[in-house]
C-alpha cells in the first residue's frame, strides 16, 4: 500500500455573528496569558517528587520512562499531543439500543441531511420544531442556557421563554477533547463519533475544562436539577468533583489550552484522574483507561455549523453497529459524502452491555480497562476510497482481499446479533471478529505528536516499510467537497 501526501485546504469559511467573533476574540486574547501561567505552574508540578512517583507507578510500571523526562521535555510533549488531540462529537443509537427502545429518538445520519448537511444543535432542533427535543425538559433547557451565558460568556435570550431562531443560531455545538485517546470517544453519547478537523476546531472552538452540563447540574445552585438526587448523591458529587476549577478558568482555544488542561485534572483528581494519570494516558502507547476516565474530557463550544466537510473522520462502534442496518447506513452517508469510515472496539462490548456492568464505572475500579490510542480499522467499502492512500498491485495488502474478508465477518457478526438484533455477541466473540480483520487490513493508529504536517484532514498513521526500513505515514480525508448550499433552516448573521 502506498500514501500519498496529505491534501492542505484551508476550512471553507463560515459566518458567524458578531456575538460570536467577540466571544472568539475575547478567549484567543485571555487564553493566550492564562495558558502561559498554566506552564509555569505545570513546570513546577513535573518538577515534584510526588508527581515523579505517581507518574512512575501508572500502568503497572510503564509510566517509568516518562517519568524520566526532564520537566521541560514534558511540557514539550504535552503540548504537542493537545494540538494533534483528536476533538469530536458523538450522537446515534446502537442497533441494540434501537431495537430494546424503539420509540426513542435520537439524531441519526437522516438528522445531518435534513438539515442540509450540518449536524444541528439542540436549539437548531428545537428552532425546526423537531420530534426529537418535544420531551427536553424545561430544567434542561435551562442547564443548557445557563451553561452557554454562564460558562461560554454568549448572550442571553432577550426573552428566555421564546428565543428568536437568530438567538438560538448564535448558541454552540459540543465536541469532548479525548484526553483518553479512546477509538470511540465518549460513546455515552451515542455510537458514532465524528472526529472534527484540526483548522476547524483551532477557528472556531473555545474550551472549558470540563462537561458543562455536568457542572451547571452539580454547581449553579441556583438551577433545578434535572433529577432529584439523594443527599448522600448530591453530597458525594461535590466531593468528587470541585466546581472552583471550571468556574474560575478562562475559555481557553487550541493553541492555547494549558489552563484549561491543568484546571481539568483539578476538577477530576480525586477521582482518578489527576495530572499525572492524565499525563500517562494522553503520552504514553499503551496506556489504559477506566470506563469512569473517558468522561474525564474537556469541552469545546463549536461555535457556527458543525459540516459533513468539517468531518475528516467518521467512526462506527464496531460492536454497536458493525454487521447491523444501521452500520449499511453510515457506510451509504460516508459514502455519499465522501467522508472516511473507520470502526472502533472502544472496550468490546455493546453499550448495553457496558450500561449493565454498574461496578466498572466506579473511581479506582482494578479490573476493568480500555486500551488508550487503540487503532482503528477503516472501512473497504466506505473508508479507504476517501483517503490518500493508494494500493498498488504489488502491495502486500490487497483492497479486494480485505473486502472479501470484511463481507465473511459482516455476515457472521449479523447472524450472531440474531434475526431481530437483540442478541449481542460476548466481548472475546467481537475481539476474534476484529483480530481477523486487523490481519487484512492496516489498522490505523491515532495520531500522536508531531505524526503529521497537519492536523487538519489527517487522524491517523500507519506502519508501513518503505526501502527495508518501517515509516510511519499519515492518512488523511482527501479534500472535501465544495460547500454545501445552506439548508433553510440555516440562520448565521454576519
Amino acid at each position: 500500500a502506498a500514501v500519498l501526501p496529505c491534501a492542505t485546504q484551508q476550512e471553507v469559511p463560515v459566518h458567524l455573528t458578531a456575538a460570536q467573533r467577540k466571544v472568539l476574540q475575547e478567549a484567543e486574547l485571555e487564553a493566550a496569558s492564562s495558558s502561559r501561567a498554566a506552564e509555569l505552574e505545570l513546570l513546577s508540578e513535573f518538577k515534584s517528587d510526588t508527581f515523579r512517583v505517581r507518574l512512575a507507578s501508572q500502568g503497572a510500571g510503564r509510566g517509568i520512562s516518562l517519568s524520566r523526562l526532564s520537566a521541560d521535555e514534558l511540557l514539550g510533549k504535552v503540548k504537542q499531543a493537545l494540538l494533534a488531540l483528536e476533538y469530536t462529537h458523538n450522537f446515534g443509537l446502537d442497533a441494540q439500543s434501537l431495537k430494546l427502545h424503539p420509540g426513542e429518538d435520537a439524531m441519526n445520519l437522516a438528522t445531518i441531511d435534513a438539515f442540509g448537511g450540518r449536524t444541528p444543535t439542540m436549539w437548531d432542533l428545537r428552532s425546526a420544531g423537531s420530534k426529537l427535543v418535544e420531551n427536553v425538559s424545561d430544567a434542561e433547557w435551562k442547564i443548557l442556557d445557563a451553561s452557554e451565558t454562564g460558562l461560554y460568556h454568549l448572550p442571553e435570550f432577550v426573552d428566555p421563554n421564546s428565543p428568536t431562531a437568530a438567538e438560538m443560531a448564535e448558541r454552540p455545538g459540543y465536541l469532548a477533547g479525548n484526553l483518553r485517546r479512546i477509538d470511540i470517544s465518549a460513546d455515552r453519547y451515542g455510537a458514532m463519533d465524528i472526529v472534527v478537523r484540526g483548522d476547524v476546531v483551532m477557528k472556531r472552538g473555545v474550551f472549558i475544562p470540563s462537561d458543562s452540563g455536568g457542572w451547571e447540574t452539580n454547581c449553579n445552585k441556583s438551577l433545578k436539577p434535572v433529577r432529584n438526587s439523594s443527599w448522600i448523591t448530591r453530597l458525594l458529587e461535590e466531593v468528587a468533583a470541585p466546581c472552583d476549577p471550571v468556574i474560575s478558568t478562562p475559555l481557553g482555544v487550541l493553541e492555547h489550552q494549558m489552563h484549561t488542561f491543568l484546571a481539568n485534572s483539578r476538577t477530576f483528581g480525586r477521582v482518578g484522574g489527576d495530572l499525572a494519570r492524565v499525563v500517562y494516558q494522553l503520552l504514553e502507547d499503551e496506556a489504559e483507561v477506566r470506563p469512569l476516565e473517558i468522561n474525564m474530557y474537556t469541552e469545546v463550544g463549536l461555535l457556527g455549523p458543525l459540516r459533513v466537510q468539517d468531518m475528516k473522520v467518521l467512526v462506527g462502534s464496531f460492536t454497536g453497529l458493525f454487521g447491523t442496518k444501521e452500520g449499511e447506513q453510515l457506510r451509504s452517508f460516508c459514502l455519499k459524502h465522501q467522508i472516511p469510515l473507520a470502526w472502533g472496539l472502544g472496550g468490546g462490548r455493546t453499550r448495553v452491555q457496558e450500561e449493565a456492568r454498574k461496578f466498572a464505572w466506579l473511581p479506582w475500579e482494578p479490573v476493568e480497562f480500555w486500551p488508550a490510542g487503540h487503532a482503528r480499522l477503516v472501512d473497504p467499502v466506505a473508508g479507504w476510497a476517501a483517503t490518500n492512500a493508494s494500493f498498488e498491485p504489488d502491495s502486500s495488502f490487497r483492497i479486494g482481499d480485505s473486502q472479501k474478508a470484511w463481507e465473511e465477518v459482516w455476515n457472521e457478526v449479523r447472524i450472531a446479533r440474531g434475526p431481530d438484533g437483540q442478541h449481542a455477541p460476548h466481548k472475546d466473540e467481537f475481539q476474534t471478529w476484529w483480530d481477523r480483520l486487523s490481519l487484512v487490513d492496516m489498522p490505523v493508529l491515532p495520531l500522536r505528536g508531531n505524526d503529521c504536517a497537519s492536523v487538519d484532514l489527517c487522524f491517523g498513521v500507519v506502519n508501513s516499510n518503505k526501502s527495508g526500513s518501517k515509516v510511519r505515514d499519515c492518512v488523511c480525508r482527501l479534500t472535501p467537497p465544495g460547500e454545501l448550499e445552506p439548508s433553510s433552516e440555516e440562520l448565521f448573521l454576519v
